[in-house]
């Protein structure tokens, strides 16, 4: 890794996100801002996940040091989202999201220690919307949705899970 590395335009971003989100959520409670610029502030959030790789690839900016810290700062981020809004949210829907992270942090340390490589597919990248489109979904707070709210939480969990299981079948089966 290199120094220089840090001043990469992906890597840049993803740092930016990284302390705006610990910024925003030590300093803000969710309900200091209406529905609209809470789902806003969580749409910029998980858009900015996506945006720093997007740039990297696009612009041959992939480095050693974006390949470790993307993944860290997504994760981070993720759970501090979680944490910062979980009072919106069912309680099940948190602890299940927490767990799955928790499965998802010790598979990365597994790959980390025997340094075998897993792509992140498409289902998980796709796990990742439906998941933010949830937490908006709860930020909106809107009763006429909560039916809707409720099965689309359990649709969206179980393909969370499932994409995680898929995940650590390659791990252990299909890694290089």
């Amino acid at each position: 890794m290199k120094f220089k590395d840090i001043f990469l335009i992906p890597n840049l971003i993803t740092l930016t996100r990284f302390f705006s989100a610990i910024f925003l959520f030590l300093n803000f409670s969710p309900f200091d801002f209406t529905p609209v610029n809470l789902v806003i502030i969580i749409a910029i959030i998980g858009l900015s996940d996506s945006l720093d790789g997007i740039v990297a690839r696009k612009f041959n900016m992939v480095s050693k040091l974006g390949i470790i810290l993307d993944p860290f700062t997504d994760r981070a981020v993720f759970l501090l989202l979680i944490f910062w809004v979980n009072e919106l949210m069912y309680s099940w829907v948190f602890y299940s999201i927490l767990l799955r992270e928790i499965f998802v942090i010790i598979g990365s340390l597994f790959v980390l220690k025997s340094q075998k490589t897993v792509t992140v597919s498409n289902k998980g990248k796709l796990g990742t919307v439906f998941l933010f489109i949830l937490i908006c979904l709860f930020s909106l707070n809107l009763s006429i949705l909560n039916e809707f709210v409720f099965y689309y939480s359990i649709f969206t969990i179980i393909f969370y899970f499932y994409v995680a299981f898929e995940y650590l079948y390659n791990l252990i089966y299909k890694s290089e």
